[in-house]
């Protein structure tokens, strides 16, 4: 009979991938995601069948823990200048806080390993952040753009943001600020 899964070993090779994909991209060998698990090889494919499965399984993960921070932030009976606030200084906080798993999340954003299915199961659990990002540029110049295409830039700006805010601490503050009014003027 077959041991079950741990779900601290499946953890355990989530957080390896996080870190190895910050250190060294997506092409960072599943030997070494095992060893920085501390598992054997194989067990990688205990739990994830594919690499692919591995990162789409993180993808989903960063995304949701991402939209979890950001949606716990927003206070429901606030406006919507208050609420983009609220939504952009739970981004950012994220992102500096968690400076691997942002550049985790940024290198997966890109890959085409994940799919389609994933990404849109993503932007589904995110639908309140896009509804906020939609109410925040309804008067805008991107009122009638995609609403991905607007979360999209919201994101590539808050990630340029982040990055700026983690090589700067001093600057940090202004910096955050400086996006927010960056991004709310092109919005609305």
């Amino acid at each position: 009979m077959a041991r079950p899964k741990s779900e601290d070993r499946r953890k355990a090779i989530l957080s390896a991938t996080t870190a190895l994909i910050a250190e060294q991209g997506l092409g960072a060998p599943t030997a070494e995601i095992a060893a920085r698990a501390g598992i054997p090889h194989g067990s990688v494919f205990t739990y994830f069948e594919t690499k692919a499965g591995l990162f789409n399984a993180l993808y989903q993960e960063l995304t949701t823990e991402l939209t979890d921070a950001v949606v716990a932030a927003i206070s429901p009976e606030a406006d919507t200048r208050t609420q983009f606030e609220q939504l952009w200084s739970a981004w950012t906080r994220w992102g500096t806080s968690n400076p691997d798993k942002r550049r985790a999340q940024a290198q997966l954003n890109i890959s085409d390993l994940v799919t389609t299915e994933i990404r849109d199961a993503a932007y589904a659990y995110a639908a309140p952040v896009f509804a906020l990002i939609r109410r925040a540029g309804a008067t805008g110049p991107l009122k009638d753009a995609p609403i991905r295409y607007a979360g999209a830039l919201v994101s590539s700006c808050a990630a340029t943001t982040i990055e700026f805010m983690l090589r700067d601490p001093k600057r940090a503050r202004v910096l955050c600020r400086t996006g927010l009014e960056t991004v709310w003027h092109a919005l609305h």
